[in-house]
């Protein structure tokens, strides 16, 4: 197969500058057993998460356990916007779900309460970062995090955007 018939592989966005992608990653034989090389990331990338979650299972675990769900999961700016709606509280459940994807780790890297989801006056949320979320958003390059939730009387999604600006050139 010619160059130009390739077909063009990305890498994983997220990953510190100058680090190799792990050739595990891509399965048993590694990156050799790709049908292409790969194409280093250039200029600015993004990394994006998404979540779904039914609110049924929030407000049963809500109910269950009270405060200490709470607690756990949410800061106290995010309980006081909350008002104990079981639909806001799955919105921002969501949210730190795709969050943690968007930072490459998934929620076993980072703590529930070290990305906070709260919402401006103009009802706009936004994403703070504390702890290991925010060291790892150091390590790769972030410079800025967006994050749009949808809330139904069933479902609540959102989705999580980094925006990369430190990576890798050559």
């Amino acid at each position: 197969m010619e160059e130009k018939d390739l077909p063009l592989l990305f890498t994983p966005l997220v990953r510190q500058a100058g680090v190799a992608i792990p050739d595990w990653l891509f399965g048993p034989a590694g990156v050799a057993g790709l049908p292409a090389p790969l194409s280093a990331p250039r200029g600015v990338n993004v990394a994006v998460g998404i979540d779904i979650i039914e609110v049924a299972r929030v407000r049963k675990v809500y109910e269950r356990h009270g405060e200490r769900f709470l607690k756990r999961v949410f800061t106290e700016h995010e309980v006081l916007q909350c008002r104990g709606k079981a639909t806001r509280l799955a919105g921002r459940f969501a949210a730190k779900e795709a969050i943690s994807k968007a930072l490459g780790t998934g929620i076993h890297g980072v703590a529930w309460r070290e990305m906070e989801v709260v919402q401006l006056r103009s009802g706009r949320p936004t994403v703070t970062l504390h702890g290991n979320a925010k060291r790892r958003a150091e390590l790769l390059g972030i410079s800025a995090f967006d994050v749009s939730i949808a809330d139904l009387t069933e479902f609540s999604i959102a989705v999580a955007v980094a925006v990369q600006t430190s990576i890798e050139t050559k």
